[in-house]
């Protein structure tokens, strides 16, 4: 009993969104993800060109328009280019995911002062089910939010598309922003740190589990912490401590069930609702440590998502039986044992 609370104790002290008295860093690039007020924008430009260009590199003019923080509407000069691999690439989404550039000197007393250039996660296609997928993705960094601050912030927003080519186009669609790397970084004092692969045993036992179970939560396959697939590292500007891994894009999880989403080829799953735990060997004082911060905010992971008045009913339903699939299991010492402890990785030499 007492190593395991020393080994609790512990994971409050080198996971660094767990410590209360580390005071985030204030800074006009945090403002954007002080808030989880919806934004009300209105982004315009050549689309089609835009979405014609396959590479992400190419950028293109663009103009949106907001509210700055006096309450006057503003216009500014930016620029957008396409992003996201497997839906830019292949054809999946017509409207893929942007990034857009803001000019600095322009953003002084807007939400997004101190940006330069920041990911924008879109609705894909035209259809409500594409949106309410994207709603469900931004929920589910707000519920990694709940576990952890060692997790990327998102702010959401209610975008008007104008496209200006000849045939004249608007779309109205939820979208959210993602927080920068760097900025994460800054926020929990810590550094990013390059790297191609990593031993997993190498990383923050505490914090990656946690990872992991969240993963098998919302039924993510689509990431590796071995080969940094859907991960970035922090350590300590000093890197005396073990890396943490943050996850991102979540769009491939089961909880989402996009069309476009497949089951992993490696795991030999037949549908991406199928739950996998894709965490190595770790201690069982470790598994239960992590199970325990899942039961301490259950209410706040369910409340999030059933208190969205954008998501729809039916998905409210098919969420919330998926989470419960999921609180059974590790309520269950037996499946606890058989999912977490048994059927871990192991790494082959």
């Amino acid at each position: 009993m007492n190593k395991t609370l020393g080994l609790i104790v512990l994971a409050g002290f080198v996971c660094f969104g767990n410590i209360k008295a580390q005071q985030e860093k204030t800074g006009q690039a945090m403002m954007l993800f002080q808030s989880d007020e919806i934004l009300n924008l209105r982004l315009e430009a050549d689309f089609k060109t835009v979405f014609s260009v396959k590479d992400d590199s190419t950028y293109f003019p663009a103009e949106i328009t907001l509210t700055d923080n006096a309450g006057f509407t503003r216009k500014m000069d930016v620029k957008i280019r396409t992003r996201g691999k497997t839906r830019r690439e292949n054809d999946v989404c017509r409207f893929t995911p942007l990034r857009v550039q803001f000019p600095q000197k322009e953003t002084a007393n807007t939400p997004f002062e101190g940006q330069r250039a920041i990911k924008l996660v879109t609705h894909c296609n035209k259809p409500d089910f594409n949106e309410q997928n994207t709603i469900i993705e931004y929920l589910i960094y707000r519920a990694f939010n709940i576990l952890t601050d060692s997790s990327f912030r998102v702010r959401p927003a209610i975008i008007d598309y104008i496209y200006t080519d000849k045939k004249a186009d608007s779309i109205r669609k939820f979208a959210f922003f993602i927080e920068r790397e760097k900025h994460l970084a800054e926020r929990l004092h810590a550094v990013e740190i390059e790297e191609k692969k990593i031993n997993p045993f190498r990383l923050n036992p505490f914090h990656t589990c946690l990872m992991d179970m969240f993963q098998y939560m919302i039924g993510n396959t689509d990431y590796s912490t071995y080969e940094l697939h859907n991960i970035i590292l922090i350590s300590d500007s000093s890197r005396s401590l073990p890396p943490v891994a943050v996850p991102y894009d979540f769009d491939w999880s089961g909880l989402i069930s996009a069309v476009y989403a497949v089951p992993h080829p490696l795991i030999h799953t037949e549908k991406v609702t199928e739950r996998v735990y894709r965490g190595f060997k770790k201690q069982p004082e470790v598994i239960l440590y992590a199970i325990h911060q899942f039961k301490t905010r259950k209410q706040e992971i369910y409340q999030l998502f059933e208190n969205f008045e954008m998501l729809d009913g039916d998905r409210k339903k098919q969420i919330i039986s998926y989470l419960d699939e999921f609180y059974d299991i590790i309520n269950n010492d037996r499946l606890i044992k058989m999912e977490f402890i048994d059927r871990a990785r192991v790494l082959h030499n």
